[in-house]
């Protein structure tokens, strides 16, 4: 499962690594190739873990094991949370928990959201003249990437259109859920996780040093931890055999 505004071909470079492993990637809803939420819905994180679950339905799996990256990994952590039985292995790639929020600020934030939601869907989007134009704007975007990189999303997400080229994540995304899990909320998904977990980090993570992040995630009994060189996306960046060293090696061992 890809991140936040990524699609499926963020795994274009890491899956043909994982040899012995019959791997599935999907565009989530309103990224890449996939439809939009209907406009009187939202992109709630949790919303993520029923889409999970009905294909992990429609392809006919009682267990299996989930590899996130980013937004990717923190839909995977609740998911094994909130369905443990149905979990073997949980994989987190520069991902692992949702952004969480105190519980005196969710009126706020609520309200922060309804009007970035509102703003948002009257928004048409950017259209660039050019197709290096947009990919350029990738490379320097939220979480900046190589141009390769930028090459490889621009794939599924990047479309021609009237005018030039336009990225075709859904502009709602970039509101944000609603409301955000408090930690005692994200503890109790946490706690709940019985999947054997590995979790890899880039060394200039922009949340692997976070106590936050290392607490909670070390909740999860027995989970084995390994930082490498790279950034938030160094699955698109170089880093790709050596995270696929890890993870082979830690499903062989189970």
């Amino acid at each position: 499962m890809h991140g936040w505004l990524d699609n499926a071909g963020s795994f274009d470079l890491l899956a043909p690594l994982l040899t012995g492993c019959h791997v599935v990637a999907f565009d989530a809803a309103g990224h890449g190739k996939s439809g939009h939420r209907s406009l009187d819905a939202g992109y709630n994180i949790w919303q993520e873990v029923g889409d999970v679950h009905e294909i992990a339905l429609a392809l006919g799996w009682d267990r299996f094991s989930l590899l996130g990256h980013s937004r990717g990994g923190a839909v995977a952590t609740l998911f094994a949370g909130t369905f443990p039985d149905r979990i073997e292995n949980l994989l987190l790639v520069e991902g692992g928990l949702p952004f969480i929020g105190e519980a005196a600020d969710a009126p706020a934030h609520l309200a922060q959201v309804i009007e970035r939601m509102r703003v948002l869907r009257e928004r048409s989007g950017r259209v660039f003249e050019r197709r290096d134009d947009a990919v350029a704007e990738r490379v320097d975007g939220f979480s900046p990437v190589s141009r390769e990189a930028a090459e490889v999303l621009a794939r599924r997400s990047l479309c021609e259109v009237s005018g030039g080229w336009q990225w075709q994540a859904d502009r709602r995304l970039k509101a944000g859920s609603d409301i955000r899990l408090t930690q005692e909320l994200l503890s109790a998904f946490v706690n709940r996780v019985t999947a054997s977990a590995i979790c890899v980090l880039a060394e200039d993570s922009p949340f692997g040093d976070l106590d936050l992040y290392r607490d909670m995630l070390g909740l999860i009994d027995g989970i084995e931890t390994h930082r490498i060189a790279g950034r938030h996306h160094f699955h698109l960046e170089g880093a790709a055999e050596e995270i696929a060293a890890h993870l082979i090696r830690f499903l062989d061992a189970r």
